[in-house]
């Protein structure tokens, strides 16, 4: 069966066509002991942390810099993914579909290339030819997500950009920037011969984006889209106040790779009849989407 095929069937419990939303197992996700970041760090050594050097170089003069710290090589890992159906206790008990991630496959479960995350930092992975035909990274709430491509050896990188100092309030405080920087992250990160094939970037998922306008986050075209798209099932008082997305690629063929992404979301909605509303509930918002 082809890899797009196993997504696609019920029995290998990795299936992101349902309605049901994708979620990230709180306790079985990939934790900092099991992947080894390294550059810029000498001899391999496991990246730790930003230095307060590295944050206070984030925004100077209200202009964004990528510290070098930052900037992150991480080793290419294999980890293990299945699904289970489950249910969200704390968002009013809505069904879900689990994604569980293992270092150590317990059986069953499909190989999967991983690319990690650091705050405040862009972590870079090259795509193995050799390794599982299918890569993940996340959850994303605000991070971007870049996929390069060599010009001269074709080898894809795949990056994950974060920029969370640069908008908190205990830090920098300058959501204004956040896109500026991780942009910023890209281009430092970003090889001679590379050239940029797919983004994903905050306004394609989150519910709520930055208005340099208004000076305030607002609501996102992604909110809109799923207003008029319940409205006009008959809901009332559609309200979207978060979301969240796992990016996923595919390898097709040597240095060919298809990405997408899946959004879940917490919803508040009414509609009329015996059926009940919905509030802090959690649903899909954009299942399986091509980036």
């Amino acid at each position: 069966m082809t890899l797009i095929g196993q997504f696609n069937n019920n029995g290998t419990r990795l299936n992101l066509l349902q309605k049901k939303p994708l979620f990230l197992h709180h306790t079985h996700r990939p934790a900092p002991g099991w992947y080894n970041r390294t550059k810029p760090l000498a001899g391999n050594a496991p990246f730790v942390h930003l230095l307060a050097t590295d944050v206070a170089a984030m925004v100077v003069g209200g202009v964004v810099g990528a510290p070098n710290n930052a900037v992150i090589e991480q080793n290419n890992i294999d980890i293990y993914l299945d699904i289970t159906a489950g249910k969200q206790a704390f968002f009013s008990n809505a069904p879900a579909n689990e994604l569980h991630a293992y270092q150590v496959n317990p059986g069953g479960a499909l190989a999967c290339q991983y690319l990690s995350w650091e705050d405040s930092c862009i972590v870079s992975m090259d795509l193995s030819n050799v390794g599982p035909p299918l890569m993940m990274s996340g959850p994303f709430n605000g991070c971007h997500f870049y996929v390069t491509q060599d010009t001269v050896t074709n080898q894809v990188r795949v990056h994950h950009a974060n920029a969370n100092k640069i908008g908190m309030s205990t830090d920098h405080n300058r959501p204004d920037l956040a896109e500026a920087y991780m942009d910023g992250l890209m281009a430092a990160a970003q090889g001679p011969n590379e050239v940029i094939t797919h983004q994903m970037r905050k306004d394609d998922y989150l519910a709520r984006v930055w208005d340099p306008i208004a000076g305030a986050k607002v609501e996102s075209p992604v909110t809109l889209a799923y207003r008029n798209y319940k409205q006009g099932q008959g809901r009332t008082n559609v309200a979207l106040h978060e979301t969240m997305c796992l990016v996923f690629g595919i390898r097709t063929a040597v240095n060919t790779w298809d990405f997408f992404f899946h959004v879940a979301g917490v919803t508040d909605y009414n509609r009329s009849g015996l059926r009940s509303n919905r509030q802090g509930y959690l649903k899909t918002v954009i299942p399986w989407q091509a980036i």
